[in-house]
């Protein structure tokens, strides 16, 4: 019996030792599991001995960690985010060659706020005619032009637990907008999101009258680029362009 304490303590120091920072120990709870039916993403933890051509991964799948080569990925600008020992990293393997990704990004650096900003247009109205709004326009006063076209910040907080919450919401029952003679685009008001086979699946939500979230639209989005402070995905109208807005727990790190 004290030899099995033994060897199952030290089997612990191990795992430990070889695939942790001070932050974070790398458990299985840490690794992702729960995932979209036909999603074959793998899902592991940076461990020590990541270079820019080689990633090591701890998964909840087997005991020790595996090795994978990320040369062709990264010649390819298929890896998204620097690996950190301990960050939860999403793999595609190759099917040719398991051992090789086709396909990498970290999601802990993905969990953030991204956003953009928008700027309004002139609202259409039909009692005006477009030559007469605009005149009305051109006679406004720069300064309160400037704070009737004022910019506005958009976006969505992706979260664990495949969570997200929009950037840029109006509180219910504000009808400014809708009087206003500027109207500005509609936000995506994503309650979810997931990784699907090197996609980025982003769903917007609504409560129905039961208090039960309510899928109102999907959006499928691949990754273009992503920096510490910048996130480019390609959506099926265009590319769009995200800057990582820093929270108070970011600024502390």
């Amino acid at each position: 019996m004290k030899n099995y304490t033994f060897f199952s303590i030290l089997l612990i120091c191990v795992l430990v030792g070889s695939c942790s920072k001070p932050t974070k120990q790398p458990t299985s709870k840490n690794v992702m599991t729960e995932r979209l039916q036909g999603d074959s993403t793998f899902y592991g933890l940076a461990c020590d001995g990541c270079t820019d051509t080689i990633l090591v991964l701890l998964s909840d799948l087997t005991r020790d960690p595996d090795t994978f080569q990320i040369l062709e990925a990264s010649r390819n600008h298929r890896v998204f985010g620097i690996p950190r020992i301990g960050d939860q990293m999403a793999v595609m393997l190759n099917r040719s060659h398991p051992k090789q990704a086709d396909f990498v990004v970290n999601v802990e650096q993905l969990q953030a706020s991204w956003c953009y900003m928008v700027t309004p247009k002139l609202r259409e109205r039909a009692d005006v005619s477009k030559d007469m709004q605009k005149q009305f326009m051109e006679k406004l006063p720069d300064s309160v032009l400037a704070k009737l076209l004022e910019p506005r910040e958009y976006g969505f907080l992706l979260k664990e637990g495949n969570m997200a919450r929009p950037i840029g919401a109006l509180y219910q029952g504000n009808t400014t907008d809708d009087q206003g003679p500027v109207e500005y685009p509609v936000l995506k008001r994503y309650r979810e999101w997931h990784l699907f086979n090197g996609h980025l699946i982003l769903n917007e939500t609504m409560l129905d009258s039961l208090g039960n979230q309510q899928l109102v639209c999907s959006d499928t989005a691949d990754f273009v680029l992503m920096r510490r402070d910048s996130l480019v995905l390609r959506f099926a109208d265009g590319e769009r362009s995200y800057y990582r807005k820093v929270e108070e727990q970011d600024s502390v790190r």
